[in-house]
């Protein structure tokens, strides 16, 4: 595979990788609770050495997020967050951040403002990857094609059922790094988390791409348990919990930072 320098997920994913380092993947929803908050949160998690910020457009209708996030979708759409209003915050920070920046978000959301047409905005605007919760890899030839043309990584998710010709597929689309659902159902923080060993060894024997794994991590010890088989962790509600528990206070961000921080430890 070879290396677009000039795409910051593929080089921090896979510089992390090639020198036995674990990457730290963050989500945010744009929006909550406020963009201009929105923006004070990326670089104060940024300083704390994350890889990737995912920043979540919000959507009507998230079928892979758990409650924690959709509420948070709601309070960003209900503030008059778009696709654009993101865009504009994401362009105001390009190359201020060590982190990659990816949006998360849903196919309609990109859809509605012509595929090429995205990815141009994409390109000028700072992100460096998309993450498309409800595009199966089948249906994705006008997407790829058109991220691979302006340099835009795209990143498909697997889960623990899915089977060795869907890896396969989506490993083949994706750059940066193949995302690993743990498990099965929605985004949000489990008590109790799976064993995910023969899963991510079975995955490594179909691609050499990096393997973040998502859905379930609260906490230092959690992450630290799935970055025994993966290569990167990805935290999400927990971050937005965080994020809930403080708004209003004139310390949300320096919280929210420290929180991020505590999850890194140790890794």
């Amino acid at each position: 595979m070879s290396v677009d320098h000039s795409n910051k997920l593929i080089k921090n994913m896979l510089d992390n990788k090639n020198n036995g380092r674990k990457s730290f993947i963050v989500y945010i929803t744009g929006g909550y609770p406020d963009l201009r908050t929105t923006k004070r949160i990326i670089y104060g998690i940024d300083k704390a050495g994350i890889d990737v910020i995912e920043i979540g457009v919000p959507f009507s209708d998230p079928v892979a997020d758990g409650p924690t996030i959709q509420e948070a979708g709601c309070v960003a759409l209900q503030n008059g967050t778009t696709l654009k209003k993101i865009l504009n915050l994401t362009r105001s920070i390009k190359g201020k951040t060590r982190a990659a920046i990816v949006l998360m978000g849903y196919y309609n959301s990109f859809l509605r403002h012509g595929i090429a047409k995205f990815m141009k905005s994409c390109k000028s605007n700072g992100i460096d990857g998309l993450i498309i919760p409800d595009m199966v890899p089948e249906e994705s030839g006008e997407i790829v094609k058109n991220a691979k043309k302006y340099g835009v990584s795209v990143v498909f998710l697997i889960a623990p059922n899915s089977t060795k010709e869907r890896i396969k597929l989506a490993a083949s689309l994706s750059s940066g790094f193949l995302y690993c659902v743990s498990l099965k159902g929605v985004t949000g923080h489990r008590s109790k988390l799976p064993d995910i060993t023969a899963y991510i060894k079975n995955v490594r024997k179909i691609t050499k791409l990096p393997l973040a794994v998502g859905f379930g991590v609260g906490n230092n010890a959690q992450a630290g348990h799935f970055l025994e088989a993966a290569d990167g962790v990805i935290v999400g509600s927990a971050v937005i919990k965080k994020i809930r528990q403080n708004k209003g206070s004139k310390d949300l961000v320096n919280k929210v930072t420290r929180f991020v921080s505590s999850l890194k430890k140790g890794y």
